[in-house]
Parts: C-alpha cells; sequence; structure tokens
C-alpha cells in the first residue's frame, strides 16, 4: 500500500501533465516493487502510471555491495527511458513515453493493451512464440552500443554481464531452491562443489556472442498487437534491466519460459526459427552458450520463485517450480553441463 506521502506525489504528478482529475484503477503488478495504474482521460485512450520509486540498497553480501548493485538491477528507470528510445529508434515497438519524473520513478506511458502471446488457458500460442523468436532474432541483428543518451543530458550505460553478476544469480538456487528442496542449508563442501561448477562455466559464457540482453524476454513482457506486421507484432515492455550479454541468454528466456510450461518440441521449433534468422552465427558454438545460458537462468529462476515464496508471501510462484525444473533437465543434456548435471543428482537427487 502506497503512503499518503506518496500518493500525493502522485497526485501532483497526473495533475501537472493534465491528469489531475482522470479516473485511476490499479493494474495487477510483477513481481518487482513496481506498481501500475490504468488511467483514463474522458473520451481518450488511457495510459499507464508506473509508479518505480528508486530502490534503497540493501545489505551488502560481497565486497560491500548489495545484491542489485552486483546483479545490475536498475535502481531507477533511467535505463527503461534510455533502452526504450533505442528500441524505438531501431524500429521495435515500446510503450511511447508521455511524460516521467526520473528522480521520483513516474512514468506516464502509452497503453499497449494486454492481449498476450498466451490464450485464456495460460497455454502459448505457437505462432506469436514464434513470432516473438523472429523479433529477438532481429534485434540481435542490430549492434548495440552499451551507452544511452538521455533527453536531459545525461547518459545511462548498459553494465556487462559480467562474473559476479553471472554467478550471484545462479547462488539463488544455492541460498533458497536447495534448502527448500533438501530442508537444510548446504554444507560448507556441497558450496564449494556448486561454486566450481559455475566457476568453469564463467569464461565460456563470456566468450559468447554478445548484444543487448534484455533479460526478462518472455510471456508477461510480450503484447501481442494484432493489427499489426513484422516486428511491430511484439510491443516490448519491463526492459529496465537490460545489459550487454550473451544473445542465448534471452533466446533461453523466451524458449523455456518460466512462466508457461513450453514443451519440448515448441523448445526446438523456436530455437530453429531463432537459427534461420541468425544464418551468421556458429550454430554449434550458439548451442553450447544456450545450454549453459538456459541452465543458468533456470538456476537463478528456481531460487527467485521460492524466496518469491519465503521471503515475500507471493505462494503463487511455486506453482511454476515443476516446469521450471523440467527445462534444467533439458539443458543438462548437453554435455558441457556434465559435472553441473552430477552436481545436481548427487546432492539434491535432480
Amino acid at each position: 500500500m502506497k503512503s499518503a506521502a506518496r500518493e500525493d506525489l502522485l497526485r501532483q504528478f497526473l495533475a501537472k501533465h493534465g491528469h489531475g482529475d482522470s479516473p485511476r484503477s490499479h493494474l495487477t503488478g510483477d513481481a518487482s516493487t513496481r506498481s501500475y495504474e490504468l488511467i483514463q482521460p474522458p473520451g481518450k485512450s488511457s495510459l499507464i502510471l508506473m509508479d518505480a520509486p528508486p530502490q534503497p540498497d540493501g545489505p551488502p553480501i560481497l565486497d560491500g555491495k548489495p545484491y542489485s548493485q552486483i546483479a545490475h538491477l536498475a535502481e531507477n528507470m533511467r535505463s527503461f527511458v534510455g533502452v526504450a528510445d533505442r528500441l524505438r529508434e531501431n524500429g521495435f515497438r515500446v510503450p511511447e513515453i508521455f511524460a516521467h519524473d526520473l528522480d521520483l520513478g513516474l512514468l506516464l506511458i502509452e497503453n499497449l493493451g494486454s492481449t498476450g502471446i498466451v490464450d485464456a488457458k495460460g497455454k502459448a500460442i505457437c505462432e506469436r512464440y514464434l513470432a516473438s523468436m523472429e523479433t529477438l532474432a532481429e534485434i540481435h541483428n542490430h549492434t548495440w552500443q552499451s551507452s544511452v543518451d538521455l533527453a536531459d543530458g545525461s547518459t545511462h550505460t548498459l553494465p556487462p554481464f559480467d562474473r559476479d553478476a553471472i554467478l550471484i544469480e545462479v547462488d539463488l538456487l544455492a541460498q533458497w531452491y536447495a534448502p527448500y528442496k533438501l530442508g537444510h542449508p548446504l554444507s560448507r563442501e556441497q558450496l564449494a562443489g556448486f561454486s566450481a561448477v559455475w566457476q568453469d562455466l564463467v569464461p565460456i559464457i563470456q566468450s559468447a556472442e554478445p548484444s543487448i540482453l534484455l533479460r526478462d524476454y518472455h510471456s508477461p513482457n510480450i503484447i501481442w498487437m494484432d493489427n499489426a506486421v513484422g516486428a511491430d507484432r511484439t510491443a516490448l515492455i519491463d526492459f529496465q534491466d537490460a545489459l550487454i550479454g550473451p544473445t542465448a541468454y534471452d533466446v533461453a528466456s523466451i524458449a523455456q519460459d518460466a512462466r508457461i510450461p513450453i514443451r519440448p518440441e515448441l523448445e526446438s521449433q523456436l530455437i530453429d526459427r531463432y537459427l534461420m534468422h541468425r544464418n551468421s552465427i556458429d550454430v554449434d558454438s550458439f548451442k553450447q552458450a544456450y545450454a549453459i545460458l538456459a541452465a543458468q537462468r533456470v538456476t537463478k529462476v528456481l531460487g527467485i520463485f521460492v524466496r518469491l515464496s519465503q521471503r515475500d508471501d507471493k505462494h503463487i510462484y511455486l506453482g511454476n517450480l515443476p516446469h521450471v525444473e523440467s527445462y534444467l533437465k533439458r539443458a543438462l543434456q548437453h554435455p558441457v553441463l556434465g559435472a553441473y548435471r552430477e552436481w545436481l543428482e548427487s546432492v539434491l537427487k535432480f
């Protein structure tokens, strides 16, 4: 629930931009601390108010840094505005930003609608997933700079998906998911074995083909635009945590959608469709990177879903564990993940 002081800031922001009297209604949020409202000006198209107050740093956990800094999570909405501008300039569909106060974390943006790439029963619509993969391939066919200039003259730099970010994400499995499955924390020896596995995989990740890494390119963040064509069919939202990192990460993000069960057959079709539009890359190298990044992402997600339940009382996320676990088992079939497969089998009986 918003504080009275925060509500006053929202009212002032809306009034400043001509919506002081527009009806407001709450929209369902996501797994973050952001919240959203529908703003309905009389006789006009509705807008979305994004309320994303700058987040205070958490406790230091490594080298004096909190998790958010190590993982390079956006601490304000400057990255959202900058990345949106660059995506739009390069021909990709993102919400128009009509007004913002970046210091307060308030944005008034275009309402792209609620039509997604899954059906009413929560099942993947194959055509839309394949179109989304084509859009991702087109994104990766562009060249992206790490620096993003903002309208106020400042610059936002997209961080690299570096060693510390990779390792702090997979550590979520060790700290949350493993104790949930075992009923007790991992031993020092088990933790050391887990760390050794990922230390060996980091150099392979860092040698993979890089591009802009949107980070959460999956069903909740892709809006289907029925009357559009090409890449405009798939509008993008929720990319404020974007990095520069391996192309295979976002491919795994949608081909192994954490929110929606994706059948192995569809996963294979999605990868094939991506590769069809990326004919200049080495297929074997990509598939190795895909296996590792799929495992890395799923390892993180398993930890996050348990943390959301145990720390934040968002127990609905535990319902996603079975299909996310199945994704990890698929990725582990690649020989490059043999050591990780052995660790999971011996420690978690996975």
